[in-house]
Parts: structure tokens; sequence; C-alpha cells
């Protein structure tokens, strides 16, 4: 378990969260999200960056919780924070590197850029809809709305009428 406490506080450098802002005082939405990280701590990062994407304390941390569509009519766009951080500080980086590390250099000598941002207009797409769950415990209405509060704790849910219709 130590090993694993030690992976859990390593990932949380990296896939950072802070409760000082937009979670401060909300012990139990961090408590859990070091449990995320603990629970995944010798898993795949894939499956570390599924449940982490899904988790309340990083849609609320990175902006794309009600995160919703485009709307031409009013100029909306998607959040495109999260889409940033995911592609330059969770998986491959501002720049191309070759095996040794070192950049990929265009024809004119520059570094490679890895990304573009067409490339984060179109995956900030994907950050719509999220939605906290109901509380835990809670019925739904008979009208199909809840009395709940909120839910830290079990994976957001993907609201439809938010969701981006648009290839992402």
């Amino acid at each position: 378990d130590q090993l694993r406490q030690r992976m859990a506080f390593a990932l949380s450098q990296i896939i950072v969260v802070s409760d000082s802002g937009a979670l401060q005082g909300e012990e139990v939405a961090m408590a859990h999200y070091m449990d995320i990280l603990g629970e995944n701590a010798f898993g795949n990062y894939r499956d570390l960056l599924e449940e982490v994407t899904y988790s309340y304390p990083m849609a609320r941390f990175l902006t794309y919780l009600g995160n919703a569509k485009a709307n031409a009519n009013t100029g909306r766009m998607p959040d495109e924070n999260y889409a940033r951080e995911i592609m330059q500080l969770f998986t491959i980086g501002l720049w191309k590197l070759n095996r040794d590390g070192t950049f990929m250099l265009d024809a004119a000598g520059r570094p490679m850029m890895t990304y573009t941002n067409d490339d984060i207009v179109t995956l900030s797409r994907v950050w719509t809809g999220f939605s906290l769950q109901d509380r835990r415990g809670n019925v739904e209405n008979y009208d199909g709305t809840s009395n709940g509060g909120r839910n830290y704790i079990d994976p957001m849910r993907l609201m439809p009428q938010w969701r981006d219709p648009f290839p992402k």
C-alpha cells in the first residue's frame, strides 16, 4: 500500500486539481479524487484518464462541468480548457519529439507542434454535456426531476441536450 500511495501522490502532481478556488471546502470531492488516483495507481493510463475525466473535481477545476454545446446564434463555443490540458499536460505535450527526446524539426529547423488550435476546438466538443449525478438515495420525482443534491462521488452523467452533435 505504501507504493500505491506514493504512486497516487505522483499522479496527483501530473493530473492536478486544487482545493483552492472552485474546490475550496469540498473535502469529500477532493478525498474521492485521491481515491481515484490510488485505485488506478497500477492500472493503465487510459483507464485513469477516463475515470478522472468523469470525476467532479476535474470537471469543476478545469471548467467543463455544465459545458454546453456551441450556439451560433449567441456565439457561444464549448470551453476549451480541458481540451488544452488533456493534450498539453496529460498526454502528447506541445512538441513532436524524436525517440531520443530531442525536438522534431520542420524544413526551416523549427520545432514541430503536436496539435493546432483547430484540434483544440474540435476536441473541446467532446467535453460538453457533463453534469453531476443526483445524490445517492434520492428518488426521481414523477416528472423526471430530482429533489437530490450534489453527488461528488459517482461518475458524472452526460446530458444529451448539452452535448455537441458535431464530429469530434
